[in-house]
C-alpha cells in the first residue's frame, strides 16, 4: 500500500527516456547486460572518450563443414581492408564458433541457434554475407534487415542462387562438374574474395588457442615424454564419412607409422576425433612406439596439439587446415576431393592419386584399388623427410590485423 511516505530503502527514480537517450549501443563497447568492454562503469557518459562507433556492420554466415569455417577465416583481412570502420558478426555452428574463439578481426562470434536467430532478424546489418550452398543458411540470408546482400541467397521456390554478378563463377562450381573437376584452377580462398568483389594478395587464414589450450596440449605432450628435441609427426587418421576414401585404411597408417619410427629422433603421433579413436587404439597396439593423443579434445585444443607437430599426414580433411592456419608443414593426401582448391601457402606438399577417376566426389565407391590406395607409403614417407629435414620456423599466430592497411 502506498502510503505516500518516502521509502529510504527504495532505488532513485530513474529517467526512462534520458537514459535510453544517452545509451550508445552503437558503441562496438556496449554490452548492456555487463558494464562497458573498455572499462566505463554506469550509463554512458555523454562525450565519452572511449567511444568507437561499430562503422559498417557486416553479418558472415558460414554454418558449413568445420574445416570450410576454417579456411573462410582467410576472408577476415579483405574484409577490413575494404570496410576498415566495420563491425564483423560471424554466425556459424556452436563447433565453429569455439574454433574461431579468440579471431581479432571478428567483433562478435554468434553461435548457430534460434536465440541468435530472433536477435539476427530485428537487427540491421549494411552488408550480409552468406557461402554456404544449402537452404537453411541461405534463407536465412533473406530475413536479415540488410542493405547490401553478398553470395548466395534463396529464391520464392526454395532454390539457392547466386546473389551478385560476382558470385556467378563461385557458385557454378556446384552446377558444373567439369568446371570444378578439371576447368578450376583457383584455390577456394581465390574465388570467395573473388566472389565478394575482393582483391585477394594470399592473405591467410589463423587460429587462436588459448593459453588453456596451449598448456595442456603442453602437458600432454610431457606426459608421453615428448621433449624440445623430438620430432613429431601427426598423422591425422579420418576424414569423415561424406565422401569415399577421403583417407587411408589403417594398413597404410600402420606402415607408414612403421617406417618412420624407425628413423632416429622421430616420434609419430596419432590425432583424430571421436570416429578414430577406436582405430587409434588398434595402431597403438600394434606399433608400440607411436603416440595415441586421445580423440576427446575440443577445437581448439586439437588446434594446440597440431600446433606441436613438425609435420602433419592428413587426407582432405579438417585438420589440414588446422594444420595451414598453425603454419605446420603437410604432407596432404588426395584421392576423391579437387586439389587445386587447397592453398598450403608453401608449408607443404600435396600427394595426388594417379587414378583418371579422380575427383569424383562420391558418396560410395566400391574400385578396388581406390584412390587412396594408388598413394604409396614410399611416397609419403619421403615427403615427410623432407619437410622434417627442412629448417622449422615454428611460427606463433598473434592476434595482428594480418593483411589490413
Amino acid at each position: 500500500m502506498n502510503t505516500g511516505k518516502h521509502n529510504p530503502l527504495a532505488p532513485p527514480a530513474l529517467d526512462l527516456h534520458g537514459m535510453r537517450a544517452r545509451l550508445r549501443s552503437d558503441c562496438r563497447h556496449y554490452r548492456g547486460d555487463r558494464p562497458c568492454a573498455a572499462g566505463v562503469q554506469g550509463v554512458c557518459p555523454s562525450g565519452c572518450e572511449r567511444f568507437a562507433a561499430q562503422g559498417d556492420r557486416i553479418l558472415l554466415i558460414k554454418l558449413g563443414a568445420l574445416g570450410d569455417v576454417i579456411r573462410t577465416a582467410a576472408l577476415l583481412p579483405g574484409l577490413k581492408q575494404r570496410w576498415p570502420a566495420s563491425h564483423v558478426t560471424w554466425l556459424t555452428r556452436a563447433s565453429g564458433a569455439r574454433m574461431l574463439r579468440n579471431q581479432p578481426l571478428i567483433d562478435r562470434l554468434l553461435a548457430f541457434d534460434a536465440e541468435a536467430c530472433c536477435h539476427l532478424e530485428y537487427e540491421r546489418f549494411d552488408l550480409c554475407v552468406c557461402l554456404d550452398k544449402e537452404p537453411g543458411p541461405a534463407a536465412l540470408a533473406m530475413r536479415v534487415d540488410a542493405r547490401l546482400r553478398m553470395g548466395v541467397g534463396l529464391t520464392r521456390a526454395g532454390g539457392v542462387v547466386p546473389l551478385n554478378a560476382e558470385c556467378a563463377p563461385y557458385f557454378a562450381l556446384g552446377l558444373d562438374d567439369g568446371l570444378k573437376f578439371r576447368g578450376n584452377r583457383r584455390s577456394y580462398q581465390a574465388l570467395v574474395y573473388a566472389a565478394l568483389g575482393l582483391r585477394y594478395e594470399g592473405q591467410r587464414y589463423r587460429l587462436y588457442p588459448g593459453q588453456r589450450e596451449r598448456d595442456a596440449a603442453a602437458q600432454l605432450w610431457a606426459r608421453h615424454g615428448v621433449g624440445d628435441r623430438e620430432i613429431v609427426v601427426g598423422l591425422n587418421t579420418g576424414a569423415g564419412g561424406v565422401f569415399a576414401n577421403k583417407t587411408w585404411r589403417e594398413a597404410r597408417f600402420l606402415d607408414l607409422a612403421l617406417a618412420l619410427c624407425s628413423r632416429p629422433r622421430v616420434c609419430v603421433a596419432l590425432l583424430g576425433g571421436p570416429d578414430e579413436r577406436e582405430r587409434n587404439r588398434a595402431l597403438a597396439r600394434r606399433c608400440p612406439p607411436v603416440i595415441d593423443v586421445g580423440c576427446d579434445h575440443d577445437e581448439l585444443a586439437f588446434a594446440a596439439l597440431v600446433s606441436r607437430c613438425d609435420a602433419l599426414v592428413t587426407g582432405d580433411t579438417m585438420a589440414l587446415h588446422v594444420a595451414v592456419a598453425m603454419d605446420v608443414p603437410v604432407v596432404a593426401l588426395f584421392g576423391p576431393t579437387c586439389e587445386q582448391e587447397i592453398d598450403l601457402f608453401g608449408r607443404g606438399e600435396k600427394l595426388l592419386t594417379p587414378l583418371e577417376c579422380s575427383p569424383c566426389y562420391r558418396r560410395a565407391c566400391d574400385q578396388r584399388p581406390n584412390c587412396m590406395d594408388a598413394i604409396p607409403v614410399r611416397r609419403v614417407v619421403e615427403a615427410v623427410e623432407r619437410w622434417i629435414d627442412a629448417p622449422r620456423r615454428r611460427v606463433r599466430p598473434l592476434p595482428v590485423l594480418e593483411g589490413a592497411s
